[in-house]
């Protein structure tokens, strides 16, 4: 990968001017300690606490709206050895316009614009799993938006499970009312020579009302969805099973003090928890909660809000229907372009 990065720089050094291209670079640097007290049968009291950078160089060129970028994505857990994480390199094309946006390659998580549910990503994924690899299609007005995405999780071998995911999301605003979705579509293989895939497929459609800036709060809206999953453990059981329920989320916010509230009340979500674990489902694994309700109260604080920079705490309290759990969140952010 060194000699790779050696010839993409002495490349840019050499790029005529009159071809028009430019060098562009940029590093995003996150922290985030997550410390969770929990009190469920399925769900583990640990403490999470790394640091995460990305640093990427590349041209840009056509009027500006082609890049060609590589880079490198490190995580470090503490307390755990050096690289013990292995650095990923990041290499994609991106195509950025208004209202269109193409990457495909190996790029950061964090060119998703959607508002996905916990229920498809928890908040470990959202930080460690910090690459998608494979291609990124979005589409933006000031109404909405729609994007779609196809990541290759992990090359089948002898050791390793085939896994990719197709997910996607979408909001359609009119006025103060919006409507929209989330999908995605896991397909969970076994390694060369074994026997066995498990489909996971989940869609949930919503409508909700923002009133931000409306009224007093900077921040307040209602949202109503359904959340119904379609997965076939094909090997054990045959036949798709499919739970679903109600989705319920409300957000209120002033002078960056807010409270968020999730919450679902419906079937265990998670039916292969206990023999596939978080290998197969990429969501909170509170949504395997066997007692018909499920709810997420986050209280946080964002004392530092900017274009680049941002630091958030967070109180979230967890309600399986037995009990409840406390999980403590910080997170800081820094972007430099």
């Amino acid at each position: 990968m060194n000699k790779l990065f050696t010839f993409f720089i002495v490349l840019l050094v050499f790029i005529p001017e009159s071809y028009s291209q430019k060098v562009v670079w940029s590093a995003n640097f996150d922290t985030q300690f997550d410390n969770r007290e929990y009190n469920s049968n399925f769900n583990e009291s640990q403490t999470f606490f790394g640091a995460k950078l990305t640093p990427e160089i590349g041209i840009r060129w056509m009027q500006n709206h082609s890049n060609l970028l590589i880079g490198t994505s490190m995580i470090e857990e503490f307390g755990a050895k050096t690289f013990e994480r292995e650095p990923e390199m990041l290499l994609y094309y991106h195509y950025n316009s208004p209202q269109y946006s193409v990457y495909t390659g190996r790029f950061s998580r964090k060119s998703i614009i959607g508002k996905y549910s916990n229920a498809f990503f928890n908040d470990s994924v959202r930080f460690f799993d910090a690459n998608i690899d494979g291609v990124l299609l979005q589409y933006r007005k000031e109404n909405g938006y729609a994007e779609l995405a196809f990541d290759w999780d992990s090359r089948q071998s002898e050791t390793r499970r085939e896994k990719f995911m197709v997910f996607s999301s979408a909001v359609l605003k009119k006025q103060m009312i919006y409507g929209g979705y989330n999908f995605s579509m896991y397909h969970y293989a076994m390694v060369v020579d074994g026997n066995g895939v498990v489909d996971n497929i989940w869609v949930m459609p919503f409508i909700g009302i923002d009133l931000s800036g409306k009224i007093f709060f900077d921040k307040l809206s209602l949202e109503a969805g359904w959340l119904q999953a379609f997965q076939n453990d094909r090997s054990n059981v045959g036949k798709y099973v499919k739970p679903n329920g109600v989705h319920m989320d409300t957000q209120i916010e002033k002078y960056n003090f807010g409270i968020a509230n999730t919450l679902f009340h419906g079937d265990s979500m998670m039916p292969y928890y206990e023999r596939y674990g978080s290998g197969l489902y990429r969501g909170d694994s509170f949504y395997n909660t066997d007692n018909g309700i499920y709810d997420r109260l986050e209280i946080y604080w964002k004392p530092l809000q900017c274009k680049n920079m941002n630091f958030k705490l967070s109180s979230i309290h967890h309600y399986d229907g037995k009990g409840w759990s406390w999980q403590q969140l910080a997170s800081f952010s820094v972007s430099i372009k």
